[in-house]
């Protein structure tokens, strides 16, 4: 019997036991930093940290457990803590009765904002100040890499993703709300380039909206990969919906040449929009939030509008493209074209 183990070399090793020795200290600085400063648990501090970068401040118990990390019963012996201390409530979920709701008070959302400060001065004690800017990179990198392996569904997308540069949990600025809420449990981000898996499982989704027409590797077809392969948030834009169980919506435009059209292209200055919720997500108004934050992105960005391609038959999203201002322009095979104009 032969040994197969892929024993680690001389310098995997030490860069190993040094990430073992970060993973030891750095939990126990933030620790101490945050009871001393805020009374508050690290873990304290994630749990009203997820809660506030959802936009209703809202997350089912089962999705913030998987958020967090936690055992349920671990999530509720701690939520009762805070509920004690007004910093969340708890009351039954509004889209199942049967499930329950955590919900970030105004107390709760006052002591993150408080916290925060001395909270983003230790990061950066600890870790960020000690390294370079091309270092700092570096580190988003390698984080990057190691959490498409330990979180793959993206349950800490709240806090890998946050909502932009001036609003975050670790920001020293005032966190700001939304005048709309969004449906509870949902957060949303920005997509990125490494949602090119994401992008192209929405695509077949999409395309898949009726029956089981057509399989993955119909996708590698140039006139369906143009709508994922590439994506560039320089220039294209997308949207992610995430709740406590991973991506559960997407929505995202691509800019296309008059030689390589979309089935909905109007103009090379009007991007084309894709749009999938998963099955576990519909009738949550996902679609609907989706849609208009990417519209106001749209808008923000000075597009000329936005056009995208229907099937006959498709009459949900026909009423849901109708209802946020789409109408139909044109004409290509069973489909219909819509134009939604800034």
């Amino acid at each position: 019997m032969t040994d197969e183990t892929p024993w680690l070399t001389r310098d995997q090793l030490r860069a190993w036991m040094k990430l073992v020795a970060v993973m030891e200290l750095l939990p126990a600085a933030l620790d101490q930093q945050l009871q001393r400063d805020a009374d508050l648990t690290h873990f304290d501090y994630m749990v009203i940290a997820m809660l506030s970068e959802t936009e209703s401040r809202t997350l089912r118990m089962s999705a913030l457990a998987s958020a967090t990390n936690a055992s349920l019963p671990r999530l509720s012996h701690v939520v009762s803590r805070l509920e004690k201390r007004g910093l969340v409530t708890r009351c039954p979920s509004v889209d199942d009765r049967r499930a329950t709701d955590v919900r970030l008070t105004d107390d709760g959302y006052a002591a993150i904002v408080a916290a925060a400060p001395d909270h983003v001065r230790t990061a950066r004690r600890f870790v960020i100040d000690a390294l370079t800017d091309e270092q700092v990179g570096q580190l988003d990198g390698i984080t990057r890499a190691l959490l498409g392996r330990l979180d793959p569904e993206g349950r800490f997308a709240a806090l890998t993703y946050p909502r932009d540069e001036d609003d975050q949990v670790l920001c020293e600025e005032r966190l700001t709300g939304s005048a709309d809420p969004g449906p509870v449990g949902v957060l949303f981000r920005a997509a990125t380039v490494d949602d090119t898996v994401l992008l192209r499982h929405a695509t077949l989704a999409a395309m898949n909206w009726h029956a089981e027409g057509f399989t993955d590797a119909d996708l590698d077809r140039p006139e369906f990969a143009h709508y994922f392969a590439g994506f560039d948030p320089a220039r294209d834009h997308g949207v992610v919906a995430v709740d406590g169980e991973g991506p559960v919506g997407v929505a995202w435009v691509r800019f296309l040449p008059a030689d390589d059209p979309g089935y909905g292209f109007v103009a090379e200055d009007v991007p084309e929009l894709t749009l999938a919720v998963e099955s576990r997500g519909r009738g949550r108004g996902i679609g609907t939030a989706l849609l208009t934050r990417l519209l106001d992105a749209g808008r923000t960005a000075g597009w000329g509008g936005v056009s995208l391609s229907v099937e006959d038959g498709n009459t949900g999203a026909r009423i849901l493209y109708e209802r946020v201002g789409f109408r139909t322009v044109g004409r290509n095979g069973d489909s219909d074209t819509m134009l939604v104009r800034f």
